[in-house]
């Protein structure tokens, strides 16, 4: 059976700055911390966001808790400064604001929680439990298989088609053990591009047995395509997503790299606390956009919250959807406007792309010979790349 990577976590030297303007609240921090079973090692820094900048250069804090004082975008902006420069370190808000305009901003800006004032104790231990859970996945040995997240800059961009197919290739080309997770907890259907078999589970199921969850059962709650490719279908209803928390997904993915050789992960566009929390596991992000206007403007600002989030240029590739020679905007011109550089392209084929949709029948396998199914099977060969001294990292090198 699964174990939690937090329970090896306990022990560790957790250092946390508490940054305040109030010395009351100092207090009452260092008061809600006493007694837990952790080991802490606890600061308090008089003042507000301008600190956090210094004291993570001198005090290399795993967590800083600070107390917001105007609970502004203005304040956020401050924290985008300086979340990027130490992607290690944890930021957690302390706040009033519980709008979702606050909330997506400060998601978007790499804050990892923001708490609600006045400050509950219990709320306050989970959250130092979530980042002791952080910290022990980074220090765990390596698990088995990789994890790929795939998302949309925009709505529309392909991104799910790609992970299904993708992962469909992978598996028969390649002749990888696969699964296919769909995170779109709400509105998800990516089972329905490689099948148009019922799910007898899905997500929300494995999230109400968490406490079962090892091989075995996920095996079995999946959609099997092939003998070697799982489909973990998203919940049926929206409403069956709202009980699914972020650690029960993360145990999730632990459990299936730790038995797949790749994990693909069809994300949902907005930076929620279980995007964010499966990005943080994934080997590599691959945001999906076309050659329009609205999705570089939303690549834009995509890229710059995956940044803000901790994740390199090493870990974000570009993937471009429905490319077309001649188009009004050109690669060249989106990896200049965006300063990033573009991995792969994916050729524009609607009618087969349409067909292979609308049947539930992978491209690869309805056209093989489809510019698609090409740029596919190329994908996926580099991906499953094993060469000695390259492995992973050298089939992330995009193609010549």
């Amino acid at each position: 059976m699964h174990r939690d990577p937090i329970e090896a976590s306990k022990a560790a030297n957790l250092k946390i700055a508490m940054v305040s303007s109030n010395v009351r609240t100092l207090e009452h921090l260092r008061e809600l911390l006493t007694g837990w079973d952790g080991s802490l090692h606890l600061t308090a820094v008089p003042g507000g966001v301008e600190q956090i900048g210094r004291i993570a250069e001198q005090e290399h804090p795993d967590l800083v808790l600070v107390e917001g004082v105007r609970h502004d975008g203005d304040e956020l902006a401050a924290l985008e400064r300086v979340t990027p420069r130490f992607p290690s370190m944890a930021v957690i808000m302390l706040s009033p604001n519980q709008s979702a305009e606050f909330l997506r901003h400060g998601m978007r800006i790499g804050l990892r929680e923001i708490l609600p004032l006045p400050i509950a104790r219990e709320a306050l231990l989970e959250a130092l439990g979530r980042i002791q859970q952080r910290l022990a996945v980074a220090a765990a040995p390596k698990r088995k298989g990789k994890i790929l997240s795939f998302i949309g800059c925009k709505g529309g961009s392909g991104a799910t088609f790609l992970a299904a197919n993708l992962a469909y290739a992978l598996a028969e080309l390649e002749k990888k053990q696969v699964a296919l997770i769909d995170l779109n907890c709400q509105f998800g259907d990516a089972s329905w591009y490689l099948s148009e078999r019922v799910p007898t589970a899905t997500l929300a199921d494995i999230a109400r047995q968490i406490h079962r969850l090892d091989g075995a059962f996920l095996a079995s709650s999946m959609i099997r395509v092939l003998p070697n490719l799982g489909v973990l279908p998203a919940p049926e209803e929206p409403d069956q997503a709202l009980h699914i928390r972020p650690e029960q997904v993360e145990a999730l993915l632990w459990v299936a790299a730790s038995h797949y050789d790749v994990v693909i992960v069809d994300c949902a566009r907005s930076l929620d606390e279980i995007t964010v929390r499966a990005m943080d596991q994934a080997e590599t992000i691959f945001p999906v956009l076309q050659l329009t206007l609205p999705f570089v403007r939303d690549a834009k600002r995509l890229i710059r919250a995956l940044a803000a989030l901790g994740y390199g240029r090493d870990k974000v590739k570009l993937l471009v959807n429905r490319h077309e020679k001649g188009a009004a905007i050109t690669v060249e011109e989106v990896a200049q406007a965006l300063r990033y550089e573009v991995y792969r392209t994916i050729p524009n084929s609607f009618n087969a792309v349409a067909a292979s949709v609308n049947q539930g029948v992978p491209i690869v396998k309805l056209a093989g010979r489809d510019p698609v199914a090409k740029a596919l099977r190329e994908m996926a060969a580099a991906l499953a790349a094993t060469n000695q001294g390259g492995g992973w990292l050298r089939s992330l090198l995009p193609a010549r």
